[in-house]
């Protein structure tokens, strides 16, 4: 295992032009400025590309407000992100921990906290897999690569200072440590509704949403897309929001409940709490199940 020292602060940045971070990413306009890990700038709909700012523009805003600097995973892009949460024992990165740093072999930094690791490649995201799974040592892994962000410090570990392509090993480590994900199947449902759009993505069915609200001629509820940004939209508690969104995604989604799931994860909505276990399901799967059970409209159209 190996001992380290951190000083850096979550909002500290340490060289006066962002030489710390990797030249790689700077050449994506996807950072956000955020606070307490929260999103500054912008402070909403960070998730649109249109949004995000130059790392120039970021950074700058970071010094001047003392915020932190951050960087998006896009459905478009080519990055992914691996996410080591408390894997420090004993003041040590665990031997597991550096093990899939070693095999992934890219761009890797300390996180703010100093008991985490950040390590970002090119690659894609396993759909067969959750996007969270514990560790054997210690901790746990997170894994994205659309619609979330990482708070990077710029403090780079052991010389990983370089994004690389490592699609078989960002593969090969998904496989080792996420759990696969779980099939949703609802016999009441398949009986009563037409066999889901396979290849409908979760940006279809959010470019659909807003073609049909800006129309104004028909009659949507509004709120999906507030709810679809990580707002409540006037519900009083999170998990109420996510039942209204589940709720709406039933019907955009077709009864489609893989998809259902896909664009939840791609929301502003999505955050770790949707992997928690309840029992032997998830909390995501389990919203899914009861909105399944209860609902019956279905959108009848064509995605954009």
């Amino acid at each position: 295992m190996s001992r380290f020292t951190f000083s850096a602060q979550p909002n500290s940045h340490n060289s006066t032009d962002g030489g710390d971070y990797p030249e790689r990413l700077k050449q994506f306009d996807q950072w956000v400025v955020t606070s307490d890990k929260k999103p500054m700038h912008p402070s909403s709909g960070w998730q649109k590309g249109s949004n995000q700012l130059t790392f120039e523009h970021a950074y700058q805003k970071a010094i001047e407000v003392g915020g932190g600097l951050a960087f998006c995973f896009m459905q478009d892009g080519p990055f992914i992100g691996f996410d080591l949460d408390d894997v420090v024992t004993n003041g040590r990165f665990t031997q597991e921990a550096l093990d899939f740093v070693s095999r992934l072999d890219s761009y890797t930094e300390v996180s703010s906290s100093g008991t985490g690791l950040h390590v970002i490649a090119e690659g894609s995201f396993d759909d067969e897999r959750k996007h969270r799974g514990p560790l054997n040592e210690a901790g746990h892994i997170e894994v994205y690569d659309n619609g979330r962000y990482f708070l990077l410090t710029g403090a780079v570990y052991n010389e990983h200072d370089d994004v690389v392509a490592a699609p078989l090993w960002v593969t090969s480590v998904q496989r080792d440590v996420l759990p696969p994900k779980q099939r949703f199947t609802f016999r009441e449902v398949e009986n009563t509704v037409s066999p889901p759009d396979t290849d409908v993505t979760p940006q279809q069915v959010y470019q659909t949403i807003r073609a049909y609200v800006k129309s104004g001629e028909h009659d949507v509820d509004r709120d999906v897309l507030s709810l679809w940004e990580g707002g409540l939209a006037g519900r009083s508690s999170e998990s109420e929001a996510d039942m209204a969104f589940i709720s709406q995604l039933y019907y955009w989604g077709k009864a489609d409940a893989g998809l259902m799931d896909e664009c939840f994860r791609a929301s502003g909505r999505m955050r770790p709490k949707w992997d928690d276990t309840r029992g032997e399901q998830t909390y995501g799967g389990l919203t899914i199940a009861k909105v399944c059970e209860s609902s019956t409209d279905i959108f009848g159209g064509d995605y954009v």
